[in-house]
């Protein structure tokens, strides 16, 4: 190896609902983080993604960067073939036209499936694998939500999940991950991953960190155990991702050891008996609708709003984002100085731009995709304000990146001012609002489609936080989701 090692580096990320009928096309990368080869740095420069961790540790650690893609859009259904081509394609043929390589450092999900591929990840790794052959280090970083499957334990030696839920730590992910990866390109390590899972389809309550609970438990045993034993070179947990009809979904512990070794395997599962033991625990409480509006009703006044999450119909999760249950409860309960973000409806969105502020107009309103998760309402309210729907996120999830809402309105109904979108994107930021001339600080409810990433920053604003499990896409009743390929039996759906 010569004095710069040279590194095949790419982000290809999706986290896939395999249960939305929207297809996720080329054009949705194209309309959130598409870039290629030598316009990566420009694009991830002053963000806090992976990709902006691995020009960083480059840096630091004297590397030749190789770069493929980047490319990242909102969870949807599976990726078409344009898009598997264009991405995992671009990736591969730079691979091939690489010449040598000394390591492989690649961001992705980890729970996305494509139209020909269940097992996207573990197809890419493998159809890589095929390229550089078996002796070439691969270290590949994944959202904690990912679904960990054989066959990508198998082609990576290094898997490197996030430790934050809220997501905060991309760039401490990719840098953690290059550290090791550094290590085998020298000699000094050989990394080799140890799966294991059990019978849960969900656990580790979701993965959160932001509360005292079994994920949190089995990162800081993670970290110590990483400290103590100088063989244990990394310990990743995943929560995995639910709405995904994959043999192998469900939470995963790897153990990247230094080498093979029986007592590596053991530690994972040691670890994942710790996730099955604790396999009730749920932190949030869901409220329908109505007992959500009667806790309104409840809560003191203070300083800040209440933060109302529809954990149901997040876009994070794949859910359509054009669910009416919670904006209509709102609505019929009478609420002022509240706000809601966001419906996406591109066809009234529309219609209300072209009313233009300051109009009075009637509307058909979400439920377009399938009124099964909340139909269409008619509604009469104010045209507030028309924006392009774009601007640079500014808190600790997207931090660095522009988001894309497309044509958009806030439309006043009554005492709630509604973010119209013409896409879907969780509402993360505080920017969603502010934007469009809203100020969620200065509201006294405000209502956002996500489950957990919007806590990052909006908890630090509000004086308290309900959960909504409105019954859209994304429920949490995953005996409404019609598996056809998941392993059974499993928790929750069989086992208790």
């Amino acid at each position: 190896m010569g004095n710069a090692p040279r590194v095949l580096t790419g982000l290809f990320g999706h986290e896939t609902n395999t249960f939305s009928q929207l297809p996720t096309t080329l054009a949705h990368f194209e309309g959130y983080l598409l870039a290629f080869g030598d316009d990566i740095p420009a694009t991830v420069e002053g963000s806090v993604i992976e990709p902006a961790g691995v020009e960083e540790a480059a840096t630091e650690l004297g590397w030749e960067l190789v770069r493929s893609v980047v490319a990242w859009t909102t969870p949807s259904g599976r990726v078409a073939r344009d898009a598997w081509d264009t991405c995992a394609g671009h990736a591969l043929k730079t691979a091939a036209e690489a010449g040598h390589l000394d390591g492989v450092l690649f961001s992705m999900h980890g729970a996305m499936a494509a139209v020909d591929h269940d097992d996207a990840e573990g197809e890419f790794l493998e159809q890589l694998r095929g390229v550089i052959g078996p002796d070439v280090p691969v270290a590949i970083t994944l959202d904690l939500h990912a679904n960990v499957t054989d066959r990508m334990a198998r082609h990576a030696d290094i898997i490197c999940a996030y430790r934050t839920y809220p997501h905060i730590d991309q760039v401490a992910t990719a840098k953690r991950a290059a550290g090791i990866l550094d290590r085998a390109m020298k000699g000094e390590v050989r990394p080799v991953s140890h799966i294991a899972r059990r019978d849960l389809l969900g656990g580790l309550d979701s993965g959160r960190t932001t509360v005292d609970n079994p994920m949190t438990e089995l990162l800081s045993r993670a970290e110590k155990l990483e400290t103590e034993d100088d063989d244990v070179l990394l310990i990743s947990v995943q929560a995995g991702f639910c709405p995904a009809d994959l043999d192998e979904a469900g939470p995963t512990v790897v153990v990247c050891g230094d080498g093979r070794d029986a007592r590596f395997q053991a530690i994972a599962e040691t670890y994942m008996d710790h996730a099955w033991e604790t396999r009730h625990y749920d932190s949030n409480e869901y409220l329908d609708v109505a007992e959500a509006m009667q806790r309104l009703g409840q809560l003191s006044d203070g300083e800040g709003p209440v933060v109302i999450a529809d954990g149901s119909d997040n876009p994070g999760s794949g859910a359509y984002g054009d669910s009416t249950f919670l904006l209509d409860g709102m609505i019929k309960a009478g609420l002022e100085n509240a706000a809601f973000g966001t419906i996406c409806d591109p066809d009234a969105a529309a219609q209300l731009v072209a009313a233009g502020e300051g109009a009075t107009t009637t509307v058909r309103l979400g439920g377009k995709v399938d009124p099964t998760y909340g139909p269409p309402i008619d509604i009469t309210g104010e045209v507030v304000t028309v924006t392009d729907g774009s601007y640079l996120a500014l808190g600790p999830r997207w931090g660095g990146t522009i988001q894309h809402l497309g044509p958009t309105a806030v439309l006043r109904i009554g005492g709630v001012d509604v973010i119209v979108a013409s896409k879907r994107v969780q509402c993360t930021e505080l920017e969603t609002f502010t934007h469009a001339g809203i100020d969620p600080r200065e509201k006294d409810v405000v209502a956002v489609k996500s489950i957990h990433h919007f806590r990052a920053a909006y908890a630090p604003i509000a004086r308290h936080v309900l959960i909504v499990d409105s019954g859209a896409l994304a429920t949490k009743d995953f005996g409404k989701l019609p598996y056809k390929n998941l392993r059974r039996p499993i928790f929750p759906l069989d086992l208790d």
